[in-house]
C-alpha cells in the first residue's frame, strides 16, 4: 500500500480502538455503580438481619419464660387436683 492507504487504515484502527476503550470505560462505570448499589444493599440487609436476630433472641427468651410459667402452673394444677381427688375420696368413704 502507499503511504496514504496506511494512514487511512491506521486512522480506522485508531478509531476502532478509541471506540472500544470508550465502551470498556462506560461498562466499567456501570459496573462500579452497580457494585456500589450492591454494597449498599448488603449493608441494609446485614442491618435488618441483625435486628431480626435480636428480635428472635427476645422472642426465644419470652417463649422460654412463658413455657417455664406454664410448667409451674401445670404442676400446681396437678397438685390441687390431687388434693381435690383425695378430699372427694375421703368424703365418698365417709358417705358409705
Amino acid at each position: 500500500m502507499n503511504g496514504n492507504g496506511e494512514n487511512t487504515d491506521n486512522g480506522r484502527r485508531l478509531t476502532r480502538l478509541e471506540e472500544f476503550v470508550e465502551v470498556l470505560a462506560n461498562e466499567h462505570i456501570q459496573f462500579a455503580e452497580e457494585h456500589k448499589r450492591l454494597l449498599t444493599a448488603q449493608v441494609v440487609l446485614t442491618d435488618r438481619m441483625d435486628k431480626l436476630t435480636d428480635r428472635m433472641d427476645k422472642l426465644a427468651q419470652h417463649t422460654d419464660e412463658s413455657f417455664r410459667k406454664l410448667t409451674e402452673a401445670q404442676a400446681q394444677t396437678e397438685e390441687h387436683l390431687g388434693v381435690l381427688m383425695r378430699m372427694m375420696d375421703d368424703w365418698i368413704s365417709r358417705q358409705a
